[in-house]
């Protein structure tokens, strides 16, 4: 089950317009560690260790192949390419006819992926979606510094005896995902005051 949160987008134009889109909420990040423990669990002969160094070389060679000009596919999961910029500050206008762009310096902006439709199809099927909270979330600039959040929180926890994720969530502008990030940095801290206690979904934090 994936989760998931309505967000109002900011008004950039400022027309009026009030637009919605669904985003999900990510909680952990997958590496190739886990990749190569996941692959071994589903029965292969070969060990971690192994997978891993097949991973390497496999993202060596589009490495190779990619800065050579060419498209890497990989069947099943999608086509990478590169994506170009200018490495200047003078603009991509063209003054006029005679305009050859000279003396520019061209280099590598970012990486393209377009996925596979079969990967697609198999993502739309096996994917279960669950709306994290009601309401629609506001997208807008950082009220309050790390520091001040952080005494939000304690002066919360002095007046109610704890606090929870959606609280501190919602009391300082934070998406679910940040927030717990942020509590769990907190709590890693050995000079800060807040302690975890209990397990989700009844996990609090106290003093």
């Amino acid at each position: 089950m994936a989760n998931y949160i309505l967000k109002e987008m900011p008004d950039m134009q400022k027309k009026g317009k009030r637009k919605v889109y669904p985003k999900m909420e990510t909680y952990t990040l997958k590496t190739l560690d886990d990749l190569a423990k996941y692959i071994q669990d589903l029965g292969s002969p070969y060990n971690p260790s192994i997978i891993k160094s097949v991973m390497d070389i496999l993202a060596d060679a589009a490495v190779t192949w990619l800065s050579n000009g060419h498209t890497v596919k990989i069947d099943g999961l999608g086509t990478f390419s590169l994506s170009l910029g200018f490495d200047d500050k003078k603009g991509n206008e063209l003054t006029d006819n005679r305009d050859k762009m000279g003396y520019r310096h061209v280099k590598v902006k970012s990486l393209n992926f377009r996925p596979d439709e079969e990967i697609m199809q198999k993502l739309r099927v096996k994917t279960e979606l669950s709306r994290v909270e009601g309401g629609v979330v506001q997208v807008t600039k950082e009220r309050y510094t790390k520091e001040e959040r952080l005494l939000r929180a304690i002066n919360h926890i002095e007046q109610h005896g704890f606090i929870t994720l959606t609280e501190y969530a919602n009391m300082n502008g934070l998406s679910r995902s940040v927030a717990s990030r942020e509590l769990k940095a907190f709590t890693n801290d050995p000079f800060c005051l807040i302690k975890a206690k209990g397990v989700a979904p009844h996990k609090t934090w106290v003093i």
